[in-house]
């Protein structure tokens, strides 16, 4: 499992240099079908975050009282993340819940019905899917017990709000408590818990930006970029039938050192020596291949 947290306006300032404990965070990213709703915070904590090498992904909260609306609402969360293509590395969810159901009710004067609301989440996800983003659906038990996701659960990832232990519908991300402490936040924070690896996914596959990556015959143990302090270590692992070249992208960020091999495996030492906030990619390539680059070292910030 890989724990993260989500946030929004509702955190205020967000002291990001001292958030620990995290490996990613779902940020909000604005509401409804104007722009002028963007979460204030969203633009700061994604950059922040970004800063501080936690992977990112975020949510668009769903007034849709139509489909047409749940499509521009798509369209206006494109619109805001278009500076963000190529860095974003988790899922970009629909929220459509209690709130969106009451402000259809004060439009409408009724209750949208089971089939409305799957329409809009679907609408929302097809459209925002098809500007190249992995995307998911926030939701939870009661929703889905009651009918209301019917075709959306069948076609995306499920973010499943679930404060019970472990999740009660499959899921790859569930929100696991809305109480949680982490340092630098003030206040209470949602709580979250990964359990596919997706920035492995994301980039391999092409999503959010990253072009798709070529398939290689050298495995690797690590699949998020690695961020340490000057003077630090890190080891990891390849795995190829015969030993593959590693290269590092950019000169004195990181020295690399060959450790040994183990009938397919190699193991390499990376230290950490460059100034703060430098980084460079490392590559690895089998014999033949064109290397392909597999992660970033960074030196920590401010350090």
């Amino acid at each position: 499992m890989i724990k993260g947290i989500d946030i929004s306006k509702y955190q205020k300032q967000i002291e990001w240099g001292k958030v620990s404990g995290i490996n990613f965070a779902l940020i909000r990213i604005g509401m409804g079908n104007d722009i002028k709703q963007v979460d204030p915070y969203f633009k700061t904590n994604v950059e922040q975050a970004l800063a501080h090498g936690i992977s990112v992904g975020g949510y668009y909260f769903g007034y849709a009282t139509s489909v047409e609306d749940a499509q521009k609402e798509a369209d206006i969360c494109n619109q805001l993340l278009q500076p963000y293509k190529g860095k974003l590395l988790y899922p970009i969810a629909y929220d459509y819940e209690y709130n969106s159901v009451d402000y259809f009710k004060r439009i409408k004067g009724r209750a949208p019905t089971n089939t409305e609301i799957d329409s809009f989440a679907t609408a929302f996800l097809d459209r925002l899917k098809s500007y190249g983003w992995f995307v998911n659906l926030y939701t939870n038990l009661d929703f889905i017990r009651s009918g209301k996701f019917k075709t959306a659960i069948t076609k995306y990832d499920i973010w499943l709000a679930d404060y019970s232990g472990t999740p009660d519908y499959p899921c790859y991300i569930q929100q696991t408590g809305s109480t949680g402490t982490i340092s630098g936040i003030s206040g209470n924070v949602d709580i979250d818990v990964s359990f596919r690896d997706y920035p492995t996914m994301i980039k391999a596959k092409g999503y959010n930006g990253y072009l798709m990556q070529p398939q290689t015959a050298v495995k690797i143990d690590t699949t998020m970029d690695v961020t340490k302090s000057a003077g630090e270590f890190y080891t990891f692992k390849t795995n190829c039938n015969q030993q593959p070249t590693v290269t590092v992208g950019t000169n004195n960020v990181v020295a690399l050192q060959h450790c040994r091999r183990e009938l397919d495996a190699d193991y390499w030492h990376l230290c950490f020596i460059g100034k703060s906030g430098s980084a460079a990619g490392i590559y690895t390539a089998a014999p033949g291949e064109i290397p392909t680059k597999r992660f970033v070292a960074k030196i920590k910030e401010g350090v």
